[in-house]
C-alpha cells in the first residue's frame, strides 16, 4: 500500500466517527466555536479567501472542475468520484480531508499558493459539514428581510430607539455595556458639526445648554436638517461618489464648467427630494417624457468622468472607457460591487461574469460623446442653461423669427403664382453674391510661398502642381502638405446664407479616411468650430456647419458616392436658418439625395483661436482641414478646379449651370427661385429675419452650458470584448443587468431609465443596504459593512445585519426620506454616546465593532478648514455658484502642464470668494489643493464612497503654516479682542469656544495664558516679527487693537486650530 494514500485512509477513518474523533490539534479549536455555525457568516470567508482562486467563479483559472461558489458543485460527484463536502459526514467529505492532510501532493491550498487555513478556520469547516452543510446563497444577494426590533435589554441602559434595540442586543452577547451620552457641549458639537460640516456658533452652544426641555437635543437635529449646510454637508460626499471635478483629468487636465450640477445637488438635497428620485433623476433625467431642464441637469452626474486631450489618443479606445467608467461608478455607488474585475475576465470572486459586465456597461452605450476632446472646456452634448431674463428673450426672440418665418415663406408663395410677372423676368444672373472665382491656372511665387492666379487672397506654402482640369488647368493635391488658403472670405455666421461650388477628381480612399475639400473648420482645442465641405471614407459628400462637436451643429451627407477617378462638379447651399433641411448637396449638377446626419445648431460657427478660443478670422482652406489631432487631417488626394464662392443661396438652376461650365447669364430655362429670392419684398424680409436671427444668437452666445446624457436616436450595438480591450470585440450584448441580481423586468424599458426603476425595486437587495451603510459610516466613521465599495463575497460582514436589514426597510418604506434616516441614526442613543473608552472595552474592541461607545477620529480636509473660517469669523455663507479658487502655493500648476490655456497657473480668487466653504474650491484633478490632499481629500478620478484616514507630520505643517489657517488665526485673535472684553482669560476663553465648543479647563486656560505671556514678549523684543505674521492673507488688519497683543494672540489662536478638537469628531 502507498503509504501516503494509508495516511490519508486513516484520517478520513478518523474522520467518518464523531467530532470527538478530531485530530488532537483541532479539538481545542472545536470547543471555542459558536453553537450553529452559519455558511454566510463562518463558511463562506473561509472559501472566497482560500479556495476561489482554483475554484471559484472564473472558469479560466478553475481547477479540478470544482466549483466552491455555487451549492450544485460542491457537493457533486466529481471526476475523481469524490465529493468535495458529503452532508453530515466529514469523512467522506474530499476538501476535508484535504485541509487536514500534510502531504504536499494533496493539502489545499497548495503550499506552493501560500495559502492556509488556521485551525479554527479548519474547526468551521468540518463542524459545519457535522451540522449539514447547510448552503446560503451570499448574504447581500438575499433580498432584506424585514426584523423584529429586539426588545430592550436592561431599564437601566439608555435606550432612544430601535437601533438602541439592535445594538444593544448584541453588546449583551459580548458582555459589554454602552457608554454614558457624551457632555452636552460635545454633543451639540458633534451633530453639528455631522450634519452640516460647521461647528456650532457660540449662541447655539448656549441655548442647548440652557434648554432644560426633554426634547431639546431634537429640536436642535430638527433644525439643523433644515440648514442650507446641511445640504452643503452632503453635497460634499456626493462630490465623492460622483467624482465631480473643475477639470478634465488626465492628458491636458483642462478646465470644464459642471458646477451647475453642483448647484442642482444642493438644492436636492434641501429639498430633500427622495432618493430614489434623486438618483433616478441622475441616472436618466433625459429620459422621463418632456424631460425639464432640471431633470436633464442632473443627467451631468455620468458626464463627471475624466476625459483626454491627447493628441494620440484612440477615439473608440477611450469613448468605451467613459463608458466603463459610468458602469463601475453606478456598481460601486449603488450597488456595492466591484464589477470592473469583470472588466477582463470573469470576476475571481463574486458571481459576476464578463458578459454581465458588458450588459451592464450597454446601458452607457448610447450616448454621442468624443473618445478625445480639447484642452479645455465643455464637450457635448450639453445644456444650455439661461436665466429666467434670458430665457424669456430668447423665447420672445423665437416667436417673431418663427412669425417672420412664415411670412417669408407666404410671400414667396404670392410671387411664385404670378404668371404674368414670371413670364417677364430675365435670366438669372449668376454674378450676384459671388465672392471670388479661383480657375486654378497657375502658381505664383510669392514673399511667403506661392499665390494662385495672381491673386493676393488665394495663397500656398508648398506648390500643388499645376496640372490639365476640367477647365484649363488644376492643382494637383498628392501630399500631406499640399493645400490652398482663400483670405479675404466673409467670417460665415449660421445666419448668413453662402453657397460654394468646385470640381473635383479623386480615387477611393482608404475607408477610415476623410478628404477636406474646403472650409474653416478647426481642431479639437477649437471645438471644430467653422464649416467643413469634405467626402467621407465612403466617398460620399458631407457638409457641415460647427459650434462644437459632438453636438451643436448640423451635418448632411449625399446617400450616393461620387463617381472616382472623374471630374466632379460637387456644390453646397445654405440659406440662413441654422436648420439641417437648409444645407443642400449637389452632385453634378444634380441636387443630392441626401440624409440629415445632425440638426442641433444653436450657437456661432465663427472661428476662434486655439487656446484663448478668442475671435479669429479663419481662411477658408482646400484639399486640408484644420484637424490636426484626428491622425487622419482630412487630407485630399485629387485633382481640384474652378472654385466659386458666394454669399447668398444659389439655386438649383445655377447649381446646374456651374456644373455644366457656363458662367454666363444665359440659360433656357427662367430662374423663378432665384428671382424671387430677389425680390425686393423677400430681400427685406430676409434682412429682417437675419437680424433677429442675429439678436437670438448674441443673447444665446453668452449662456453657459453644462455636460450632460443624451441617448443617440438609433441604438450603437455593444460588445463584449476580449479582456476589455477597446479593439477586439466578440459577441454582441444586450443591455441587462448583473445575473445574480433580481431579473430585468420585460415591463422596464431597456435604457437607463429602466436600470434605474429596477434598482430601486424593493427586490433589489442591495440599493437601500448600500445607501443606508453610507449614510451610517457619515455618522459613525464607519459603515456597519465596513467595506462600503464591496459587499461581495470578499467584502466584510456586516456587524449588526438585523439593523442593517431594518434601516433598510425602514429607508424604503420611507419613501426613500434620507433626511428621516439621518434623524433616526443621531436621535438613537448609540449615536449620542460618549467617545471615551475604558481600558476593558479596548482591549477587547479596540475598533469598536459592536459599538459599546462613539468613535473618535480625524475630521475630513474641507470640514478643518470650513471650522477655521467659521471660527474666525471669515466663513463667507453664500449657497451655490461657481467654483473658487483659494490660496495655495504659488505656480504649482505650471510645473503639472502648458497644454491647458485656461488653467496654465493657479489665479488665486480674490474678496469674499476666498472664504467660501470648502466645497466650492476648484478641483484640478491632477492637481489638488495641497492642503486638501494632505488630509486626504480625493483627487475625484473614480468614485470615492470612503477616504484614507492618515495622520501625518505635514498635516500639522499644514495647520501651522499654511495661509489661510494663519490668517484665520490672526483674524479670530482680532474677533475676541472685540468681542469676549478686556481680560485675558476672557478672550482666549472665547476662542477656545470657537476652535472646540467647549470652555477651557482651568490647567489648559492656564498654559494658554503663559503661552501668551511668552509670546507678548517675543513680539515685544522683534516687532518685526508681529507685522510679518499679521501682514499674512488678504484681510486688512485691524490697526485700532494692539499690535503685539493681536501677534501674540494669533499664535494662541494658531495653537487653538491646531488643538486636535477642532479637527477630530469626539
Amino acid at each position: 500500500m502507498d503509504f501516503k494514500y494509508f495516511g490519508y485512509f486513516v484520517l478520513a477513518l478518523l474522520l467518518s466517527g464523531c467530532k470527538y474523533n478530531l485530530p488532537e490539534e483541532l479539538e481545542i479549536a472545536y470547543t471555542d466555536l459558536p453553537e450553529k455555525i452559519d455558511f454566510n457568516y463562518h463558511v463562506k470567508p473561509i472559501l472566497s479567501d482560500r479556495c476561489y482562486a482554483c475554484h471559484g467563479p472564473d472558469e479560466n483559472t478553475r481547477k479540478g472542475g470544482l466549483r466552491l461558489d455555487i451549492e450544485e458543485s460542491a457537493f457533486q460527484i466529481l471526476q475523481s468520484g469524490n465529493r468535495a463536502f458529503v452532508k453530515g459526514n466529514p469523512g467522506d467529505s474530499e476538501c476535508i480531508q484535504r485541509i487536514l492532510s500534510d502531504d504536499p501532493e494533496l493539502q489545499m491550498p497548495p503550499p506552493e499558493s501560500n495559502l492556509s487555513l488556521t485551525k479554527r478556520e479548519k474547526a468551521l469547516l468540518i463542524k459545519w459539514v457535522e451540522q449539514g452543510a447547510q448552503w446560503k446563497n451570499h448574504w447581500a444577494f438575499l433580498k432584506p428581510m424585514k426584523q423584529a426590533v429586539p426588545s430592550r435589554i436592561n431599564e437601566d441602559w439608555p435606550y432612544q430607539n430601535e437601533i438602541d434595540g439592535f445594538v444593544q442586543a448584541k453588546l449583551i452577547t459580548k458582555k459589554f455595556v454602552p457608554s454614558p451620552e457624551t457632555e452636552k457641549e460635545k454633543l451639540i458639537r458633534r451633530v453639528t458639526m455631522d450634519l452640516t460640516g460647521l461647528p456650532p456658533t457660540i449662541g447655539e452652544i448656549d441655548a442647548f445648554l440652557k434648554d432644560p426641555s426633554i426634547d431639546a437635543y431634537e429640536k436642535v437635529v430638527d433644525r439643523l436638517l433644515k440648514t442650507d449646510a446641511h445640504a452643503e454637508r452632503l453635497a460634499l460626499d456626493w462630490m465623492d461618489l460622483a467624482r465631480y471635478a473643475d477639470s478634465h483629468g488626465l492628458h491636458a487636465d483642462g478646465a470644464r464648467l459642471m458646477w451647475p450640477w453642483r448647484d442642482w445637488v444642493i438644492k436636492a438635497f434641501k429639498d430633500n427630494m427622495p432618493y430614489d428620485q434623486f438618483v433616478t433623476w441622475q441616472l436618466a433625467g433625459d429620459l422621463f417624457p418632456n424631460p425639464t431642464r432640471e431633470q436633464k441637469l442632473a443627467t451631468a452626474f455620468n458626464r463627471n468622468h475624466p476625459m483626454t486631450a491627447e493628441g494620440g489618443a484612440i477615439e473608440e479606445e477611450f469613448r468605451l472607457n467613459y463608458v466603463f467608467d459610468r458602469t463601475e461608478t453606478v456598481s460601486t455607488a449603488f450597488m456595492g460591487l466591484t464589477v470592473a474585475c469583470a472588466r477582463c475576465h470573469d470576476h475571481k470572486f463574486d458571481p459576476i461574469s464578463q458578459k454581465d459586465y458588458f450588459q451592464m456597461s450597454a446601458f452607457f452605450n448610447n450616448v454621442k460623446e468624443l473618445g478625445m476632446t480639447g484642452d479645455d472646456g465643455n464637450y457635448g452634448p450639453m445644456l444650455p442653461l439661461p436665466n429666467k431674463s434670458t430665457e424669456a428673450k430668447l423665447n420672445d426672440l423665437q416667436n417673431e423669427i418663427t412669425e417672420k418665418e412664415k411670412e417669408l415663406v407666404l410671400t414667396k408663395n404670392e410671387l411664385a403664382q404670378l404668371e404674368e410677372y414670371i413670364k417677364t423676368l430675365p435670366d438669372s444672373f449668376i454674378e450676384t453674391g459671388k465672392l471670388n472665382y479661383y480657375p486654378l491656372d497657375k502658381l505664383s511665387k510669392s514673399n511667403k510661398g506661392h499665390i494662385a492666379d495672381q491673386n493676393k487672397d488665394a495663397t500656398t506654402k508648398e506648390a500643388p502642381k499645376v496640372v490639365e482640369g476640367i477647365k484649363g488647368n488644376a492643382f494637383l493635391f498628392n501630399g500631406e502638405y499640399d493645400e490652398l488658403y482663400l483670405h479675404n472670405i466673409p467670417n460665415f455666421e449660421w445666419m448668413d446664407s453662402f453657397s460654394g461650388s468646385i470640381w473635383i477628381q479623386t480615387s477611393k480612399r482608404d475607408s477610415a479616411k476623410t478628404q477636406t475639400i474646403m472650409g474653416t473648420s478647426g481642431d479639437k482645442n477649437n471645438f471644430w468650430r467653422g464649416w467643413d465641405f469634405y467626402l467621407d471614407g465612403s466617398n460620399r459628400l458631407n457638409a457641415r456647419l460647427i459650434h462644437s462637436l459632438p453636438h451643436n451643429y448640423i451635418h448632411v451627407r449625399s446617400k450616393d458616392s461620387i463617381k472616382t477617378n472623374e471630374w466632379n462638379h460637387v456644390a453646397f447651399t445654405y440659406t440662413g436658418s441654422s436648420k439641417a433641411k437648409d444645407l443642400n448637396l449637389f452632385i453634378n449638377g444634380e441636387e443630392a439625395d441626401s440624409e440629415i446626419v445632425f440638426d442641433n445648431l444653436y450657437k456661432s460657427i465663427k472661428t476662434i483661436r486655439s487656446g484663448d478660443h478668442s475671435a479669429y478670422h479663419a481662411p477658408v482652406r482646400v484639399a486640408k482641414s484644420y484637424r490636426g489631432f484626428t491622425g487622419e487631417n482630412g487630407i485630399f488626394l485629387g485633382k481640384i478646379d474652378e472654385i466659386l464662392l458666394f454669399n447668398r443661396g444659389l439655386s438649383p438652376i445655377e447649381i446646374k449651370r456651374l456644373a455644366s461650365l457656363q458662367n454666363e447669364t444665359n440659360t433656357p430655362t427662367v430662374d423663378k427661385k432665384y428671382w424671387i429670392q430677389q425680390s425686393d419684398a423677400v430681400q427685406n424680409l430676409e434682412k429682417e429675419l437675419r437680424t433677429l436671427r442675429a439678436d437670438w444668437l448674441t443673447t444665446m452666445e453668452p449662456v453657459m452650458e453644462v455636460m450632460v446624457m443624451e441617448e443617440m436616436p438609433t441604438k450603437r450595438k455593444a460588445y463584449l470584448y476580449d479582456r476589455g480591450n477597446y479593439d477586439q470585440p466578440t459577441q454582441e450584448v444586450e443591455a441587462n443587468t448583473l445575473s445574480i441580481l433580481p431579473e430585468f423586468s420585460d415591463d422596464l424599458p431597456k435604457n437607463r431609465l429602466g436600470l434605474s426603476k429596477w434598482l430601486f425595486s424593493k427586490e433589489h437587495p442591495l440599493t437601500a443596504r448600500v445607501t443606508v451603510n453610507r449614510y451610517w459610516q457619515l455618522l459613525f466613521g464607519k459603515g456597519l459593512v465596513d467595506t462600503p465599495t464591496d459587499f461581495g463575497v470578499q467584502g466584510s460582514l456586516p456587524s449588526h445585519p438585523e439593523l442593517l436589514d431594518w434601516l433598510a426597510i425602514s429607508f424604503m418604506d420611507s419613501d426613500w426620506d434620507v433626511r428621516a434616516l439621518l434623524k433616526k441614526m443621531v436621535m438613537s442613543h448609540t449615536y449620542r454616546q460618549s467617545s471615551k473608552v475604558s481600558e476593558e472595552l479596548w482591549q477587547n474592541d479596540p475598533e469598536n465593532i459592536y459599538l459599546a461607545r462613539s468613535n473618535t477620529y480625524r475630521l475630513p480636509a474641507e470640514l478643518i478648514r470650513d471650522n477655521a473660517l467659521a471660527a474666525s469669523g471669515l466663513l463667507v455663507p453664500t449657497v451655490g455658484g461657481k467654483s473658487v479658487k483659494p490660496y495655495q502655493p504659488a505656480d504649482l500648476w505650471i510645473e503639472k502642464t502648458s497644454f491647458s490655456h485656461e488653467l496654465m497657473r493657479y489665479k488665486e480668487t480674490k474678496g469674499d470668494s476666498l472664504y467660501r466653504r470648502s466645497l466650492y474650491t476648484f478641483v484640478r484633478r491632477t492637481q489638488p489643493h495641497p492642503a486638501m490632499i494632505a488630509f486626504d481629500a480625493p483627487s475625484r478620478e473614480v468614485c470615492t464612497i470612503s477616504r484614507e484616514n492618515t495622520n501625518t507630520p505635514l498635516q500639522a505643517l499644514v495647520l501651522l503654516n499654511d495661509k489661510q489657517f494663519v490668517e484665520a488665526s490672526r483674524i479670530l485673535a482680532e474677533r475676541i479682542q472685540k468681542e469676549a472684553g478686556d481680560t485675558l482669560d476672557k478672550q482666549i476663553t472665547h476662542a477656545f469656544r470657537l476652535a472646540t465648543s467647549r470652555r477651557p479647563k482651568k490647567e489648559e486656560l492656564q498654559l494658554l495664558i503663559e503661552f501668551y505671556d511668552q509670546q507678548k514678549k517675543r513680539f515685544q523684543k522683534n516687532p518685526s516679527e508681529a507685522t510679518k505674521l499679521l501682514s499674512v492673507g488678504e484681510k486688512i488688519v485691524d490697526n485700532s487693537l494692539d499690535m503685539t497683543k493681536t501677534a501674540a494672540l494669533t499664535m494662541v489662536t494658531n495653537t487653538l486650530l491646531n488643538h486636535d478638537e477642532a479637527y477630530t469628531k469626539r
